[in-house]
Parts: C-alpha cells; sequence; structure tokens
C-alpha cells in the first residue's frame, strides 16, 4: 500500500494507469462520462493543512485506456474536476 500520493501515483503508473484524466484553461466538460468508469479511488489527508488533501481516482474506458485524476478535497477544488467525478459516481 502507499503511503503518500506520489508513491500511489506512481503504482498506478506501473499498472498502466497513464492518461492524466486533468483539465487545463481549455478543457470543457465532455459527453464521455457514459464510457467511463471509476475503479478505484484514494484520499490522502496531509494531516496539517485541509487544503493539502486529496484524493486520486483511478478510472478506466471501456476502450481500455486507464488513467487517473487527481482531486483537491479543499474549497480550491477545480469545479470542472467535480462535476466530472460527480457524474462518473453517479452511474
Amino acid at each position: 500500500m502507499a503511503k503518500d500520493l506520489a508513491d500511489y501515483q506512481a503504482e498506478a503508473i506501473a499498472n498502466g494507469y497513464t492518461h492524466n484524466f486533468g483539465f487545463d484553461e481549455r478543457s470543457t466538460p465532455s459527453n464521455i462520462e457514459n464510457k467511463l468508469r471509476i475503479v478505484e479511488y484514494v484520499s490522502f489527508d496531509s494531516g496539517t493543512d485541509p487544503g493539502d488533501d486529496v484524493t486520486m481516482y483511478l478510472i478506466e474506458s471501456t476502450s481500455g485506456l486507464k488513467g487517473y485524476l487527481i482531486l483537491s478535497d479543499s474549497f480550491h477544488a477545480d469545479p470542472r474536476k467535480v462535476a466530472f467525478i460527480d457524474a462518473l459516481l453517479s452511474r
């Protein structure tokens, strides 16, 4: 079991979860949620600063693409990422 986010991310990448489902300033929500599923997620709490808490989601597509999304667990969370994860979790 990974002891921190960096270890967990390295393990995920070693297991084929190489695609970063992150968003940038040009990203817009798409209608791909129906082709994806969350396989696993793990939250990391640094214990000192709530702004450092994150959750990493492992995601697979019906086409075989495997990747991850890292989401802040604080008020700094990107609303597009939150909506994306909410859509996957609500299926």
